[in-house]
C-alpha cells in the first residue's frame, strides 16, 4: 500500500527533509565540500526527531545520502571532464577497487549496530577536521606506488566512505596530490570516483535494509526516496547561495570554521553514543 500524501507522518517527514536539504546545501556551498559530510548528521537529526528507531535511522541517513551523491557526482564529474580536468586513465585504474570497497562497506555497515556506525562516522569526520588544520601538503612521491598498494588504499577509502555516507573526495584528492598529481586533475578524478562509491554503496544499503520494519514512508531498504526527492532540489538552490556568501569571506577562516564545525559535530555524536 502506498502512503497517502495527506498522512501527517509523511508531511512532517517532507517538511524536515526540505529544511535539512536547504541547510546542508548552504553549508556545502559555503565551505566548498561535498554534501555527504553535512547531510548525514542532518538526516540523523530528521529521522530521530520523527521518532523512528535509532537502529534504523543511522543506516537510513547514510544510505539516503549516498543516493543523493549519485546525481551530484555525475554533474560534478561532467563539469570537470569537459574542462579537461579529469584523468580518464587514472579513473579506469582505480574504479574497480573503489566500487568493490564501497559495496563491501555498505553491506558490512548494514550488519553493524547504529552506535558503531555513528562512531565510525564521528571518528573519520574528526580525522578530516584535523587534516584541515594542516598548512602543508604531504608529499609521498612523484608517481603512484605498485598496483597492489594503490588498490588497497583506494579500496579502503571506498569502504570507509560508503560506511559513513560520503563521496571520499577529501581522501582521494589528498592521496593523489601526495603523489604529485596536479590538483585540478586530482579533484576531477576524485569526483568521478565518488560515483563509484555512491552507486554501489546505495545499492548495498537498499539490499541490507530490504526486510527492515518500521521504515519511514517511501523508503526502499535503507534509502529514503522522499529524502532524495526533497533534498536534491533544495541543495541545487542553496549551494550557489552558500558559494556566493563564501566569496565574500576569508578563505583561511572558512577552512578553520569548517574544521571546528566538524570537530564539534564529531564530539557531540560521540557524546550521544556513550552518554
Amino acid at each position: 500500500m502506498y502512503p497517502s500524501f495527506f498522512n501527517p507522518e509523511l508531511l512532517s517527514l517532507l517538511g524536515l527533509l526540505l529544511v535539512s536539504g536547504a541547510f546542508a546545501g548552504l553549508l556545502a556551498g559555503l565551505f566548498g565540500v561535498g554534501g555527504g559530510i553535512i547531510l548525514v548528521p542532518a538526516l540523523f537529526y530528521v529521522f530521530d526527531e520523527l521518532g523512528y528507531s535509532s537502529e534504523i535511522t543511522t543506516h537510513l541517513a547514510v544510505g539516503t545520502t549516498l543516493g543523493i551523491i549519485v546525481p551530484t557526482s555525475i554533474s560534478s564529474t561532467w563539469s570537470y571532464y569537459k574542462r579537461g580536468s579529469g584523468n580518464i586513465v587514472m579513473f579506469r585504474k582505480l574504479a574497480l577497487p573503489v566500487a568493490g570497497g564501497a559495496l563491501i562497506g555498505s553491506l558490512l555497515a548494514g550488519n553493524l549496530s547504529a552506535s558503531v556506525l555513528k562512531a565510525i562516522f564521528a571518528v573519520i569526520a574528526m580525522v578530516i577536521a584535523l587534516n584541515l588544520f594542516q598548512k602543508k601538503q604531504f608529499v609521498l612521491g612523484t608517481k603512484l606506488p605498485s598496483k597492489l598498494k594503490v588498490w588497497s588504499v583506494v579500496g579502503l577509502i571506498g569502504l570507509f566512505s560508503a560506511m559513513m555516507g560520503i563521496g571520499g573526495g577529501v581522501f582521494f584528492t589528498s592521496y593523489l596530490t601526495a603523489y604529485s598529481l596536479p590538483m585540478l586533475s586530482a579533484v576531477g578524478t576524485s569526483a568521478s570516483l565518488g560515483l563509484m562509491i555512491a552507486l554501489p554503496g546505495v545499492i548495498g544499503y537498499i539490499f541490507s535494509g530490504w526486510n527492515s520494519i518500521s521504515l519511514p514512508p517511501l523508503s526502499y531498504g535503507y534509502f529514503s526516496l522522499a529524502g532524495f526527492l526533497c533534498i536534491i532540489p533544495m541543495t541545487m538552490v542553496m549551494v550557489p547561495q552558500g558559494a556566493k556568501l563564501a566569496h565574500s569571506l576569508d578563505k583561511g577562516k572558512l577552512k578553520r570554521w569548517f574544521a571546528i564545525f566538524l570537530l564539534l559535530m564529531s564530539l557531540r555524536m560521540l557524546y550521544k553514543i556513550y552518554y
